[in-house]
């Protein structure tokens, strides 16, 4: 009697090498005993490593389950024919192969007929290319006593420092997370799985608001990147997801939070911008710009010539994220009337914008202003804050408390926050001029607010030309 002979639910082809990212191949469940005796046979016979779920697992596999792929089968017979299915899945239990096959006369054909591509397939197991990390600095990144000595002679620098990770999927272990340019390289500091002392297993970043990191981890197998969001709460804890039901945690154990930081002789911690108000020198900028400083530089264009004045902190609205420094400098004679007008009733949806800042000043795009351009799109924020434009100009970290202006020369807003591309494209925040207003209110002593048309009437590059005047780099230590 011939028997219809039918392939069905393939999901992936052994024509994709993936698999020999894979070491081990562990048997698991099956329908019947014999299904499991198939599979061993059949896979030792093709040249697989193959163990069986009940067998002790090598050391390797212990201590990374990821090393391997997990084997099932299901089988199914009426009166007259079999099926099977044959499956791989990771230990995430997610499917890397499934192939089944209807209508064999017996459930050990069936399930040999599934398992055919499979034993074609000559695997070849490729060991992971362990990344070093590109870190330029003078310590011995595998000693968490010589990363202490570093932060403690260096100082750190929001989420730099000590960290312990646990997750849902795994144990704990601790990294030491380093600034590295404008980003955070996280090292492995003690031992676990495939890791070792010394190893990169991340790369952070930083969005326009410090509560925000991208985060591009390197999973236990080490090969595979995931590219993710988390939420950093005081500088001292970050939580993320890795996808499949594995939420995952950081929290700092060095140094302890309140520690007097300390700081290279010389060497400026972080840049924001902002905008000065007044000819007296007052400028307003962001609170987190400024906040726990102890040394504030300003530099700005007189004349044509960069110029740099000592600046103090007059007044702060930690609420609403906003400061008031005033240029406290034996050099600095007051300017002339500024040429732009203070906006400070709500500008609509759709208005034209354009954000001024000197974004990542100090690292990567040096200390020429940067003009973005955009329309405001909403008339409240993140999560609704009406005290926000949100806005899509874009905004880097630098661009903070640099100042947002329309197409006719009027002040709109201090631009303090944005969400990253990973998230979602073209989302910057500003924070209205009318709170701004309501900070100016309560300095110690009263100021004009520029009110100048001038800049209505020149062509756009001749407005930037004039605002940029006034807008400054703000360095903080």
């Amino acid at each position: 009697m011939l028997l219809p002979v039918i392939g069905i639910c393939q999901t992936k082809s052994f024509k994709n090498s993936a698999i020999d990212n894979y070491k081990y191949f562990v048997v698991e469940t099956t329908t019947y005993n014999n299904s499991k005796k198939i599979i061993l046979r059949e896979l030792k016979k093709a040249g697989y490593n193959v163990l069986d779920f009940n067998d002790e697992f090598p050391e390797d596999l212990k201590n990374n389950p990821n090393l391997a792929l997990y084997v099932s089968s299901l089988e199914s017979c009426g009166t007259a024919t079999c099926d099977a299915t044959f499956y791989l899945q990771t230990i995430n239990r997610q499917t890397f192969y499934q192939y089944g096959w209807r209508g064999s006369i017996s459930s050990g054909i069936a399930l040999k007929r599934a398992m055919k591509g499979m034993l074609k397939y000559k695997h070849k197991y490729k060991a992971p290319v362990i990344k070093s990390s590109n870190i330029n600095i003078d310590i011995d990144l595998k000693s968490e006593k010589s990363i202490r000595d570093y932060f403690d002679s260096n100082g750190t620098d929001l989420i730099e420092g000590i960290w312990e990770y646990t997750s849902t999927d795994t144990g704990s272990y601790r990294l030491a997370i380093i600034k590295n340019d404008y980003k955070f390289s996280a090292i492995i500091l003690e031992k676990t799985g495939l890791w070792n002392p010394g190893d990169q297993k991340a790369n952070f970043e930083t969005a326009a608001t410090d509560e925000i990191v991208t985060i591009n981890w390197i999973m236990g197998d080490k090969r595979t990147n995931k590219k993710i969001v988390g939420t950093v709460t005081n500088n001292a804890l970050i939580d993320f997801n890795l996808g499949n039901n594995i939420s995952a945690q950081l929290y700092k154990v060095y140094p302890k939070l309140g520690k007097k930081k300390k700081r290279k002789t010389g060497e400026w911690a972080g840049n924001g911008s902002g905008l000065i108000i007044s000819k007296s020198g007052y400028i307003v900028t962001n609170h987190h710009v400024i906040e726990g400083a102890d040394d504030i530089e300003v530099e700005f264009i007189i004349d044509g010539d960069v110029n740099k004045f000592n600046a103090k902190i007059v007044q702060s609205d930690k609420t609403n994220d906003l400061a008031i420094i005033k240029i406290f400098d034996m050099n600095f004679d007051g300017l002339d009337d500024l040429p732009y007008n203070f906006k400070t009733r709500s500008s609509d949806v759709g208005t034209k914008v354009y954000a001024y800042g000197y974004p990542m000043a100090l690292s990567v795009m040096g200390k020429e202003i940067k003009i973005t351009d955009g329309i405001i799109s909403s008339k409240s924020g993140f999560d609704g804050d009406i005290t926000t434009y949100q806005i899509t100009a874009p905004i880097q970290g630098g661009n903070s408390g640099g100042p947002l202006f329309d197409e006719k020369g009027n002040f709109l807003g201090i631009n303090s926050s944005g969400l990253r591309k990973d998230i979602a494209d073209n989302v910057g925040y500003s924070i209205k001029s009318s709170y701004v207003l309501n900070l100016i209110d309560v300095l110690p002593k009263s100021i004009d607010l520029p009110s100048s048309t001038k800049l209505q009437s020149l062509p756009l590059t001749e407005q930037i030309k004039e605002i940029s005047k006034y807008v400054v780099l703000v360095k903080v230590k």
